[in-house]
């Protein structure tokens, strides 16, 4: 049963992919696209700001070509009306609520296969606009792996028929493994990595999207 519950998913996917690129239409916006694109041809970690629930299966459909796989809170990934879909489609569950260090192995495994994983930082969508601060937890495995990341800001919640600034940064390469008590090096760089998120903003997002945040920051 599930290899055709498989092969379904797959082809309500194929079909539900351009439909979503045209009820949310985007404007795909590269800092550096030739190294961005280099980089995301290899296995990489994708980070970004959570503007709504639909940008997991949004933003893995926009980068489909990249072999993205995302991970997914436990208690979303089996509710029962979504597990059928979140099973066949790149998704990774993770336990945010118990310390469960088992995500990192998966992870693991996954950039080892030659793919790349997105991640949304914050754990959580805003509700004001303004950016949650970014939980260091991908960080570990980004240590782990030694593999590059590249941010993403996503200008405004997706909303039907209304364009949607989709801007990728230039990939980064931290020292995570730099001197300092480990916890502490991982909560400096994922400050980092959402000044980053609201720079791209800044430089590059729809004026009338701009919070106070990202107008402070710095270009």
């Amino acid at each position: 049963m599930e290899p055709i519950i498989r092969v379904i998913v797959k082809i309500i996917y194929v079909i539900a992919v351009p439909v979503l690129r045209i009820i949310y239409p985007t404007k795909l916006i590269w800092e550096n696209k030739d190294k961005s694109q280099e980089v995301l041809k290899k296995p990489c970690l994708i980070y970004s700001n959570h503007t709504g629930y639909s940008d997991g299966l949004f933003m893995t459909s926009l980068l489909t070509r990249y072999n993205v796989y995302i991970f997914v809170g436990k208690d979303w990934y089996e509710k029962k009306k979504l597990n059928w879909l979140f099973r066949n489609l790149r998704y990774i569950p993770i336990d945010r609520q118990q310390m469960d260090t088992s995500w990192i192995y998966k992870g693991v495994e996954t950039l080892e296969a030659g793919r790349s994983i997105y991640f949304f930082p914050e754990g959580h969508t805003s509700r004001d606009g303004n950016m949650l601060d970014f939980k260091p937890g991908f960080l570990m495995l980004a240590k782990q792996s030694g593999v590059p990341l590249v941010p993403i800001c996503i200008d405004n919640k997706m909303k039907p028929f209304h364009f949607t600034r989709i801007i990728i940064g230039e990939p980064q390469h931290p020292d995570l493994k730099e001197e300092g008590r480990p916890s502490a090096v991982l909560r400096k760089h994922a400050e980092k990595c959402k000044m980053s998120v609201l720079r791209l903003k800044k430089k590059y997002g729809n004026p009338k999207y701009a919070t106070e945040e990202s107008k402070a920051a710095q270009v």
